[in-house]
């Protein structure tokens, strides 16, 4: 099992953040994700694998001007 911004869900072997993301209802637009405290950005959610008992927390893109 993997928690998800408090929600926990069900963990794959060789699970990826990109797939992660795909599963997930009203997911805004993410372009970093903190993976047990580290920051990953975008370009690597695909091959970022998630191990299991992680703490995932999504962070929306913010733009400002």
């Amino acid at each position: 099992m993997i928690k998800v911004d408090e929600k926990v869900v069900q963990w794959t072997k060789n699970l990826t953040i990109a797939q992660l993301l795909k599963t997930l209802d009203d997911v805004k637009f993410c372009s970093v994700v903190r993976l047990n405290g580290k920051l990953i950005s975008s370009p690597k959610f695909k091959t970022t694998k998630i191990p299991d008992n992680s703490k995932i927390q999504l962070l929306p893109l913010v733009a400002g001007g």
